[in-house]
């Protein structure tokens, strides 16, 4: 799935960079990555982590409390984009209409977004999570459940 997500940002730096000029290059980068890092912020906990929270809620190996620590991080960084986008378009309109009419810029946000949308699609992408998840809510746990204690030996074992 990295391999798409990495042809398909390539093809758009091209057209950006044929369409805008060499400076297009930049900003299809720079929004990309913003795409990724805030997309994967907002986008993961809800489309990974939630279902495999309710499942694991569901058959009685992890607290509830999951529920709010998990949907936290997402609330968090879409009221801070909320401010950021009022606070510059209020106090500096000039720079909000700038990034409004940056093609390139706007390009590279979406398709960071659709690439952190379709490494979701990834098994390695989900296997990644999966860890992060355990190892981020492994305090919910309700005892040492077999999934948990597969990858915490699995990780003691990757150790040198």
């Amino acid at each position: 799935m990295q391999t798409i997500i990495a042809l398909l940002f390539c093809l758009v730096v091209v057209v950006m960079v044929q369409a805008q000029g060499w400076f297009a290059s930049l900003w299809v980068s720079l929004g990309f990555l913003i795409g990724l890092f805030v997309t994967a912020r907002i986008a993961f906990p809800i489309l990974l982590g939630l279902p495999r929270a309710i499942r694991l809620v569901a058959s009685g190996e992890m607290r509830a409390a999951v529920y709010r620590r998990l949907l936290f991080s997402p609330v968090v960084w879409i009221v801070q984009l909320a401010v950021i986008v009022f606070l510059v378009g209020f106090f500096w309109p000039s720079a909000a209409a700038w990034f409004q009419r940056n093609d390139a810029l706007s390009t590279g946000l979406w398709l960071g977004l659709v690439g952190i949308l379709l490494s979701a699609l990834s098994k390695k992408s989900r296997a990644d999570f999966d860890a992060d998840f355990d190892r981020s809510y492994g305090q919910f746990y309700v005892g040492r459940s077999g999934r948990r204690r597969r990858h915490v030996s699995s990780y003691q074992s990757m150790k040198p």
